[in-house]
């Protein structure tokens, strides 16, 4: 009678999923929505930013859509898309976390906070040319997409502990350095078909033509990002030592285990 009790109690092969499991759910979910909305967001501006080109007579909509490409907002949001998407499938099939992967979702994760800041610290309330930039996807890209982004590196359960170092820091640098590299380089050599200008350079801050003391303003705010950079990957780094969400249920089930 006690082995027949004890075969009763033993849960079937095919009863529900631990309960443990709905958190990663909700969390993959987020993600594919704040991926949607974050490419619709990309999307809508570039099809905005074509039909401004036309009206205002652009002929190489080829070299203005590279231009469209090389801005640093629409490279981290486009990346921030690619690490959620992946984030899902990795969540779905129980994968568990590397350094690898949590430095990838750092790395991201502090591009678009920075793209956040310094849009809205130095570049927020200038004008644009009428129809050049489509309000609701703007605030996307700056405000809501990052915001959710950093939300989902402090609660999401798939990431490693990482240590608070330079090295770390170096990683994450990478591509904002090479970003930056690009864009100084090629600039002397580009010019706007949009505003006539010369030279071209995607924000008025590194633009030495525009700035106060030419290109000693850029190195200021180049290295004003680097630190910025700096201080929220350490930060972010720091963050993995802490929990914001529960760790996987140990405690066993009435009847688990239960030797007769």
């Amino acid at each position: 009678m006690a082995a027949l009790q004890l075969h009763q109690s033993t849960p079937s092969p095919t009863s529900a999923p631990p309960a443990r499991n709905a958190p990663a759910t909700g969390i993959a979910s987020a993600r594919a929505a704040v991926a949607t909305l974050i490419a619709l967001a990309l999307a809508a501006q570039y099809g905005q930013s074509v039909v401004f080109w036309h009206h205002i007579g652009v002929t190489s909509i080829p070299g203005k859509t590279l231009d469209f490409a090389l801005f640093f907002t629409e490279d981290s949001n486009a990346a921030a898309v690619v690490v959620l998407v992946v984030g899902v499938v990795r969540l779905a099939l129980a994968v568990r976390p590397t350094t690898a992967w949590t430095t990838t979702r750092l790395a991201v994760t502090v591009c678009v906070v920075m793209t956040a800041v310094a849009d809205n610290v130095l570049l927020r309330g200038l004008p644009h040319p009428d129809g050049s930039v489509l309000p609701w996807a703007d605030d996307v890209v700056h405000i809501v997409g990052p915001a959710l982004v950093l939300l989902d590196w402090l609660v999401a359960p798939d990431r490693v502990r990482l240590p608070v170092r330079l090295r770390t820091v170096g990683l994450v640098a990478a591509a904002p350095v090479v970003w930056l590299v690009v864009t100084l380089t090629r600039g002397p050599f580009t010019g706007d078909q949009a505003s006539d200008a010369v030279h071209y350079y995607p924000y008025g801050f590194l633009d030495p033509d525009t700035s106060r003391y030419g290109y000693a303003s850029v190195a200021a705010y180049v290295l004003a990002l680097l630190l910025f950079l700096t201080l929220t990957t350490l930060a972010l780094c720091w963050s993995t030592r802490l929990r914001w969400h529960p760790r996987p249920s140990t405690s066993r089930r009435p009847g688990d285990g239960v030797r007769e």
